[in-house]
């Protein structure tokens, strides 16, 4: 069921409006800073890697070794690999596993991709084809680093980015809250306008005081009062008439009934009265109602017109 108050639905409207929005923010916004971390990682792994190749062509047979300790760790999420024809170079963090081949993998540059890791780790990896010299085969060059820390640090961004939108949603309701109370002030007025209309008929609403879009309402209102006042007159103005015009015959019935009573007749006389006093009730009771405001109270009356001459 609608709440029946225009306030509450325009406030619940911005309410879920504006949490959509945020929730559609939010969502959005972790997304995109997942992916700029994911590849602030990349850039990371690429001047690792270039460290890698630089180390290889230097090598000349000897251990390739890069400065940093997580490298020698086994399964530290810290990884690199040269794969090429019967050579297979990996770095000690890989322990006795080997990176799966990088598909992605080109020689034009490095490119950035996801591999399923040894020890369950999904990785972050760049990769790319390398040739040491002329006559040697090409080599896969391989550096990842286990994803788990972009999703560690996303969901923590998520985290406080969620409390800091909830409170953002808060001052967003408080703000539409007071939008909706300003925006409704015109309709207060015009209530309290019709309460002073009420209790004079002849009052009317002052266009002018209202803004363009409850001007019109004001337009309809002071209509419809005026057309109430009229029927009030038309209305009193018939009751009046209907008195006149009952005066007479009524008085003459009266004079009927007094003479019956005293030609013996009572009986007939009584039937007679009865007949006036019902006839002169109804008449008051019109011109009562006729003379009620338009709230339904009645206006001060100081004499009953029709007792002074029904009877």
């Amino acid at each position: 069921m609608r709440p029946r108050s225009l306030r509450l639905r325009l406030l619940l409207a911005a309410g879920v409006a504006v949490f959509l929005a945020l929730a559609a923010g939010w969502a959005g916004m972790s997304f995109l800073f997942e992916r700029h971390v994911e590849r602030r990682v990349a850039e990371d792994l690429i001047a690792r890697g270039r460290d890698l190749v630089a180390s290889a062509a230097n090598a000349q047979g000897q251990p390739i070794a890069l400065g940093d300790p997580r490298f020698g760790a086994p399964a530290s999420g810290f990884y690199w690999q040269l794969r090429g024809q019967d050579l297979l170079l990996r770095s000690r963090s890989l322990w006795d596993e080997a990176l799966p081949e990088a598909d992605f993998a080109q020689a034009e540059g490095w490119a950035r991709g996801r591999l399923d890791g040894p020890f369950a780790q999904e990785l972050v990896a760049v990769a790319r084809m390398i040739q040491i010299d002329a006559n040697a085969p090409p080599l896969e060059v391989i550096v990842a680093e286990d994803r788990a820390y972009v999703a560690q640090s996303s969901a923590q961004f998520s985290r406080e980015l969620a409390l800091f939108l909830l409170l953002l949603w808060a001052v967003l309701a408080a703000a539409a809250w007071a939008q909706v109370t300003l925006g409704l002030k015109p309709l207060e007025d015009v209530r309290a306008a019709l309460d002073a209309l009420q209790r004079a008929p002849s009052a009317r609403l002052s266009e002018r005081e209202y803004p363009a879009e409850a001007a019109p309402l004001a337009h309809a209102i002071n209509a419809l009062a005026q057309t109430r006042e009229a029927d009030l007159a038309a209305a009193r103005r018939r009751a009046g008439d209907l008195a006149h015009s009952l005066k007479t015959p009524l008085a003459a019935m009266a004079a009927q009934s007094r003479l019956a009573r005293q030609a013996g007749a009572a009986d007939a006389a009584d039937g007679l009265d009865r007949a006036i006093e019902a006839a002169r009730r109804t008449v008051e009771r019109e011109l009562a109602r006729a003379r009620r405001r338009p709230a339904g109270r009645r206006k001060p009356m100081a004499t009953r017109r029709c007792v002074s001459w029904c009877r």
